[in-house]
């Protein structure tokens, strides 16, 4: 690699487009299909460099999950007027998308394939949303496609079978678990619990009232997020509302990275090249019944080691950090990976994170790399450090950027960290089983009502196999999993795997209160 051949940051672009915070769009409201929101982002990125359409060689760009495209990367292309023969690169969908598609074009450009590229992404979930509930039809405005929307495009679905069949399907159903799990790790009881998490958010959301980007710029207190009311519903135990990622948001973001050494020939000041310091990926236990802990992440430790170790520095070098944020555990085990208090006063976002920022699908990172790009730039810091994260807390790529003393060094590149499945997966996972064993996480859903509808359990059974099942939902089960006064993790469950669902039910009642 040439002296200066590593991935510089020079030019970043936002777009929000929400009626009643963007005044243009007051009374005018139209869905904006994806790839114009991409445009956008992408022409703000270029023009904040400085940088022509025509010069662009490399389009990396971030599966939307609003649209289906035939073909991603030429319309993206086509809309932002960008040269058809531009390289292109895409990911398969998931939240660590951004910080995957980094690092294959940092190694490229350090590989000498091309010295001008665009990162962007983008989500319009609220126009596909507001369009169904105003009678638009999208077919007859937007790109066509040939086929239906791919979710998966060859990943395994989020959740196993044995799960989805127990109601088990989205994030909203099982970062709860992790979240509960956390709990009982901490040895918290459920109400001290709700006081640390709700606490975190509203850190979180005093971030998104400073970003002029943000879809709820609004600084909670911790008794707004974690008070139930009709605003602020259950979805599933033990989060409100105020503690889920929104993605019904309009929101774009692009970076344009270039070499130092293209960077330096177009006379872009050294005080506006963010480095790319470096990164690394790794992969966790793919469902969340398959995981070998459901309170930790073994790869974004193992990812955490390795991106630190090839951007040169320690976490205490780092000034910014940005923890993906779409539920509160998921900042939680990256918080422990990494070694950081809960109440770091450096904090764990720079936009506010999904819930307030906005949960842009895959594409959120973004927003974090161009907000830590821009205050690296004003001299807040020397060293940021993004995470990205994909599916149920499966996927996770974390990125470092630096500017000074901190470039020399780093090695510039981002490697995927390859571990052992003893590491990542669990026991055996049975169905259909009859036995006793313990609880190792649960989870209560809500309706929209605020009722009670479904207790889903993880438990580890006696001879050591795990299996999942559901439960009652009186209001006398629904009390003790929700306030206590004992800790249900831990106790013992009868499972009776004989019919269609697997049924738990608790041993000695009496004895939890």
């Amino acid at each position: 690699m040439a002296p200066r051949q590593f991935a510089v940051v020079v030019g970043v672009g936002q777009v929000r487009r929400r009626p009643g915070l963007d005044g243009d769009l007051d009374g005018k409201w139209e869905p904006q299909e994806p790839i114009h929101l991409l445009r956008d982002a992408i022409h703000a990125a270029l023009a904040d460099a400085d940088v022509a359409t025509s010069d662009v060689a490399a389009l990396a760009v971030v599966d939307p999950i609003a649209w289906p495209y035939d073909d991603l990367i030429a319309s993206t292309a086509a809309a932002a007027d960008l040269p058809a023969t531009v390289a292109g690169f895409t990911f398969a969908p998931g939240g660590n998308s951004p910080g995957d598609l980094l690092h294959v074009l940092a190694n490229r450009m350090a590989d000498g394939e091309f010295a001008v590229a665009v990162l962007a992404g983008c989500e319009a979930v609220y126009s596909i949303r507001r369009a169904r509930k105003e009678g638009i039809d999208l077919k007859q405005q937007w790109t066509p496609a040939t086929r239906p929307r791919d979710f998966q495009k060859g990943q395994a679905p989020l959740t196993t079978a044995v799960e989805a069949r127990h109601g088990q399907m989205s994030p909203v159903h099982c970062y709860p678990l992790f979240e509960n799990a956390l709990r009982a790790r901490a040895g918290r009881t459920i109400a001290e619990h709700q006081q640390v998490i709700s606490a975190l958010m509203s850190r979180n959301s005093a971030v998104a009232a400073t970003n002029p980007y943000a879809w709820f710029p609004t600084a909670w207190t911790p008794e707004q997020i974690a008070t139930v009311t009709p605003d602020n519903r259950w979805v599933c135990f033990p989060y409100p509302k105020r503690m889920n990622a929104i993605m019904e948001v309009d929101q774009s973001a692009a970076l344009v990275i270039m070499t130092g050494d293209e960077a330096d020939r177009r006379g872009i000041p050294r005080e506006r090249q963010v480095v790319f310091l470096g990164g690394a990926s790794a992969v966790d236990g793919w469902a969340p019944a398959e995981r070998i802990d459901l309170a930790g992440s073994p790869a974004i430790r193992a990812a955490g080691e390795a991106a630190l170790a090839h951007a040169g520095v320690t976490m205490d070098d780092v000034d910014l950090i940005d923890l993906y944020s779409c539920f509160p555990s998921a900042v939680q085990m990256s918080m422990d990976a990494l070694g950081l208090a809960i109440d770091d006063p450096r904090g764990v976002t720079v936009t506010g994170g999904l819930a307030y920022a906005g949960g842009p699908g895959n594409s959120y990172a973004l927003h974090s790399m161009c907000v830590a790009t821009q205050r690296l730039r004003s001299g807040d810091g020397e060293v940021a450090l993004v995470s990205s994260l994909g599916m149920t807390a499966t996927k996770h790529a974390l990125s470092l950027f630096g500017v000074g003393k901190v470039v020399d060094g780093a090695d510039h590149r981002a490697h995927k960290v390859a571990l052992d499945r003893s590491v990542t997966n669990g026991p055996d996972l049975v169905d259909g089983v009859t036995g006793d064993g313990v609880v190792e996480s649960y989870t209560v859903e809500y309706n929209r009502e605020g009722a009670a509808v479904r207790t889903f359990y993880v438990v580890r059974l006696d001879d050591g196999m795990r299996t999942v099942g559901v439960g009652p939902c009186t209001d006398d089960e629904v009390r003790v999993l929700t306030s206590g006064p004992l800790e249900p993790i831990g106790q013992r469950v009868h499972v009776d795997g004989s019919g269609e669902l697997n049924l738990v039910g608790f041993v000695a009642k009496s004895d939890r209160g």
